[in-house]
């Protein structure tokens, strides 16, 4: 018997601290700081888009909870809106602020390769789409997109990459509707990096950069045909094309600008009166 209580006496304290790792939640690394944290319910509430990071890092997303730009989605007044008096977009959206912190997980995806990211910044746009989505189906109850369409990169930029992180944030939200994503867009050059350009060069960049690619248009999932006459298809019986152009950070909006202009003014496609909306996961 006194054998039996000495192997108990002294198993009982590593099987009590067994059970209790068992009951606990297991550690994780965050993926902005690389710190173990475990998971606390409330941070990681569903909707958040912030799996993937320990609560002093998810505290340091920059939200966009309040818009100030109808038309860019800017949480302060925008310059850029009132001096653009051509603007091919309806409407721009973003999730957070590109600050310190975003362009730091940016950095990581894009240039190092740090694929864990992708759920993270796809859950962080998430929430921007259904706000939007929320926010149109309040003007119209009908409202919904027909395609998604992600930003090019240049053909030497997305060697370089190794991929399009707008085609993979634009593939994601396509998941979440069951739409379509069409790659209806292509550069005509390549051009060098916009973090490093002022307004104006970045705008005067853009200008004839992209135009739209209708042989994107034959996939068997895209709910256009093509015939002699061009594009028909039945677009929820609006006869509207509602497209959803999707990239990683919106600046002065030259960019997505230029890309829309490309869209609506595609002669195949105009007659169906074309509607550009913009989704980021970063406003600057």
């Amino acid at each position: 018997m006194s054998g039996i209580w000495q192997v108990l006496k002294t198993s009982y304290p590593k099987l009590l601290h067994s059970a209790a790792g068992l009951l606990s939640p297991a550690p994780h690394v965050c993926l902005a700081c690389a710190r173990e944290y475990r998971r606390k319910p409330d941070v990681y509430a569903a909707g958040m888009g912030l799996r993937g990071l320990c609560s002093e890092c998810a505290a340091q997303v920059p939200w966009i909870t309040r818009i100030e730009c109808p038309v860019c989605g800017r949480p302060e007044a925008c310059g850029d809106c009132r001096r653009r008096s051509d603007a091919a977009f309806v409407l721009s959206r973003s999730a957070v602020r590109y600050n310190a912190f975003i362009r730091g997980l940016l950095a990581l995806y894009k240039y190092r390769g740090h694929e864990a990211l992708a759920p993270l910044l796809g859950g962080m746009m998430q929430v921007a789409y259904i706000l939007m989505l929320a926010e149109l189906g309040g003007r119209d109850a009908s409202f919904g997109f027909d395609a998604v369409v992600p930003v090019p990169l240049s053909a030497e930029r997305l060697a370089e990459r190794g991929f399009n992180q707008a085609e993979r944030f634009a593939v994601h939200i396509a998941g979440l509707s069951g739409i379509p994503v069409v790659e209806a867009l292509r550069r005509t050059r390549h051009s060098a990096k916009q973090s490093f350009k002022t307004r104006g060069d970045r705008l005067r960049d853009t200008r004839d950069l992209f135009e739209a690619d209708l042989a994107a248009y034959d996939q068997p999932n895209v709910r256009e045909i093509r015939n002699g006459a061009g594009v028909t298809a039945d677009f929820r019986g609006t006869g509207r094309m509602r497209i959803l152009l999707v990239d990683d950070i919106y600046t002065t909006g030259g960019t997505v600008n230029a890309c829309a202009a490309a869209l609506a003014g595609t002669p195949g496609l105009r007659r169906f009166r074309p509607e550009i909306y913009v989704l980021t996961l970063a406003r600057s």
